[in-house]
């Protein structure tokens, strides 16, 4: 009987020899979990033997309990445990329904309560092998979850677990309520087998040597929008992200059928605070949507599309329990920059399942915020078609013109995700934004002559000859870029009139006489029209020489410069110069030589 302890409550039982141990009331799995924990932390037991007597389902749980608590028990889960019954093995699987399965797994006994029988039986006891553990018990027993939890709540416990397992975090505390329950534990045991195996070192608790594989998000905003975040997401994801404050990770937890659902408060927070990632839960109205099979008719869907219609370039990536190809494609289809599947404890998915899966939502997410960029430049191209939207007024096509440019420049820069060579196709395509803007004759006229428009007014850049140019303004070439100095006459001969100015000479001319600027180098313009003839004409593979974001940033900056006619008061006033009335910078520009006035265009 040496290490033999026995579990029950009435005297006569004691007279087994062995440790008798009186079992308390315990009321619920947590404190059954807890005290049979602790039993075994502060004893060193070979065998256990129960008594069922008035409460014989209690007895039945701490079974159980013993049985599937891998995490903290670790091979003393396979220990043999022999039940001492006063009620009959009939009654006792009346009163105790699925529970006594347990009683046909092997390493389990039963024994009508007779000392001398049961006395004769204890030596002989056995226990399971590690090899036993799944074939003669797990795939025996069957338990239920919780009536009162939930599936949807169940299915996130079940998936926040799954991630923190994965990722390595441990964020998710052993003591944790939901890890001491019955069915958590019966779930976690197919995956747990490893544990079993006998340790050199007595140790009882959960051990956790792996090295955390955590999300690098310094300096990053996340936001998280799931109903039930309290279920273990927002723990897990705080210990997932490591941003460089506690509050750059923003928690949205209600629950919600749409966007329009939302509190005033939360809708505040969406709609206008900057987030590098959004995750959003593909159903935030709870157990309301289980009978929804349509993906578009899921509350999460309809916050991703206001999300995206807020800015195409905000990066959100949704949470989804299901696996079907056709719900993730539509996601895909409908903005979603990535995916996470929340793991069900419906499916025994493998440990190498959980990890990969975990492993795509890193990658997912590291690209993600590789291409939070796209945010800043989706509000830069808004401006931009504003600002176009203003000079060129109720014309149709130039309007269709300028949508498809920018259009396809910011789908460009989406494949940059997959490859960087689409950096330079973009910056063409956006550099052809330019030569379209100056190409329209309210901007640039180019004939004859050559003029700048301002304020419906031409001023002449270049007066053309058939033997001769004379330049309003002369272009020193330095340094490759354009600087005025002060006009002269350039004889030409072989000058052919029908020659047509280039984009350095004309952008040039905007500069200095529109923007009021003494060179072309303003806004990095000299380096912008370089790039587009060395870098991008010479492009190779794996080059640093080639395009990157910032150079495509220094050019949306010059785009959005040029396009914004309220640019030509601001460098005044950078530059110190006193704002004059419209009426005197009128009669100033009629008096400059090279100022030809044109009739005010309708």
């Amino acid at each position: 009987m040496e290490r033999t302890y026995i579990l029950g409550n009435s005297k006569t039982i004691e007279e087994l020899g062995g440790t008798f141990i009186e079992v308390p009331n315990l009321i619920n799995e947590v404190e059954i979990h807890n005290w049979v924990v602790q039993l075994f932390k502060v004893n060193r037991i070979d065998k256990i033997l129960i008594e069922i007597g008035g409460n014989p389902l209690l007895s039945l749980q701490i079974g159980y309990h013993i049985r599937l608590s891998i995490d903290d028990l670790r091979e003393n889960a396979l220990i043999p445990i022999l039940f001492a019954s006063i009620p009959s093995l009939n009654e006792v699987i009346l009163n105790t329904g699925i529970y006594g399965h347990l009683l046909a797994t092997k390493g389990v006994y039963f024994s009508e309560f007779d000392l001398e029988s049961i006395k004769r039986e204890i030596p002989h006891l056995e226990g399971l092998t590690e090899n036993e553990y799944i074939t003669t018990f797990l795939k025996i027993i069957h338990i239920q979850p919780d009536e009162t939890i939930g599936r949807h709540s169940l299915a996130n416990i079940w998936g926040a677990y799954a991630m923190d397992n994965a990722s390595n975090a441990n964020a998710l505390s052993k003591d944790s309520k939901f890890k001491k329950e019955l069915y958590f534990k019966y779930i976690t045991a197919f995956t747990n087998i490893d544990k079993l195996k006998p340790s050199p070192l007595k140790v009882l608790g959960q051990i956790n040597l792996g090295i955390p594989n955590k999300i690098e998000a310094q300096g990053k905003r996340i936001l998280l929008i799931d109903d039930e975040a309290d279920k273990g997401w927002e723990v897990v994801l705080r210990k997932v992200f490591k941003t460089s404050k506690h509050e750059d990770f923003v928690v949205v937890k209600e629950k919600v059928k749409d966007f329009d659902a939302f509190s005033d408060a939360n809708k505040l927070i969406i709609e206008k605070e900057k987030f590098d990632l959004y995750l959003v839960d593909l159903r935030l109205n709870g157990l309301d949507e289980d009978d929804n099979l349509k993906t578009e008719a899921f509350s999460g869907m309809k916050v991703l599309q206001k999300i995206k219609s807020l800015n195409e370039g905000n990066q959100v990536i949704v949470f989804t329990a299901s696996n079907k190809s056709w719900n993730l494609k539509s996601l895909l289809d409908s903005g979603a920059d990535g995916y996470y599947l929340k793991e069900s404890p419906e499916y025994n998915f493998s440990k190498d399942f959980s990890e990969q899966n975990y492993s795509r939502f890193k990658s997912d997410v590291e690209g993600c915020i590789h291409m939070s960029y796209l945010r800043s430049v989706h509000s830069s191209l808004t401006k931009i078609r504003a600002n176009l939207n203003v000079i060129f007024p109720n014309n149709d096509v130039i309007e269709n013109e300028i949508d498809s440019y920018l259009n396809i420049f910011f789908e460009l820069l989406k494949e940059t995700k997959q490859d960087p060579k689409y950096f330079n196709y973009a910056y063409i395509q956006l550099f052809l934004l330019i030569e379209l803007f100056i190409a329209q004759d309210s901007i640039f006229k180019d004939g004859d002559n050559a003029y700048v428009i301002l304020e419906n007014s031409e001023v002449l850049v270049q007066k053309r000859f058939s033997n001769k140019v004379e330049q309003a303004i002369k272009f020193n070439i330095n340094n490759g870029k354009y600087e005025l100095t002060k006009t002269d006459y350039q004889l030409k001969s072989d000058y052919d009139k029908t020659k047509r100015l280039d984009t350095n000479f004309k952008v040039s001319s905007l500069l200095i006489f529109r923007y009021g600027n003494q060179n072309s180098s303003v806004k990095k313009w000299t380096d912008i029209y370089t790039n587009r003839n060395t870098k991008i004409a010479h492009y190779k593979k794996d080059n640093r020489k080639s395009i990157n974001i910032d150079n495509i940033f220094e050019l949306i900056d010059f785009v959005e410069y040029i396009t914004d006619r309220n640019n030509i008061k601001k460098d005044n006033q950078e530059k110190g110069v006193k704002e004059k009335s419209e009426e005197e910078a009128m009669i100033e520009l009629k008096n400059h030589p090279y100022y030809k006035e044109t009739k005010k265009r309708k």
